[in-house]
């Protein structure tokens, strides 16, 4: 979306959203950088009420809940999970696994800021760096 060197302002209604895979609820609007490649930078929409499953990624991500409420928790801890609500900011460490479930009937959505290329390997799946 943006290009080196030239500002950009985009009105949130100017958006433009696709799934993240074929067929998915599940929404991205790149912002910035090559989500195939990293880095990068988008929004992630996710409808109210979801629940992903257990799962990681090859790199760290840095993350900003911008709407609704998320509740974020990590394979292994077993304290309460928090209940997450615009603002909030949460730091995934690369190979964690993890879940999301998206609270209440509004889409939820989260900023999200990688270095490396996007990705979501399943618990249980072998992906080729870790093998």
């Amino acid at each position: 979306m943006a290009e080196t060197g030239r500002f950009l302002a985009v009105p949130a209604a100017d958006l433009k959203w696709e799934a993240l895979v074929p067929g998915s609820p599940v929404k991205i609007s790149v912002l910035w950088g090559d989500y195939n490649k990293g880095p990068f930078g988008m929004l992630l929409k996710q409808p109210g009420g979801l629940e992903g499953p257990m799962h990681t990624h090859a790199s760290d991500y840095h993350a900003v809940l911008v709407q609704g409420t998320w509740i974020h928790t990590v394979e292994g801890d077993s304290s309460a999970p928090k209940e997450l609500t615009p603002g909030s900011y949460v730091m995934q460490p690369a190979w964690q696994y993890h879940n999301e479930k998206f609270k209440g009937s509004e889409d939820c959505i989260v900023y999200i800021h990688q270095l490396g290329k996007g990705d979501f390997i399943l618990k249980g799946a072998r992906p080729a760096e870790k093998q």
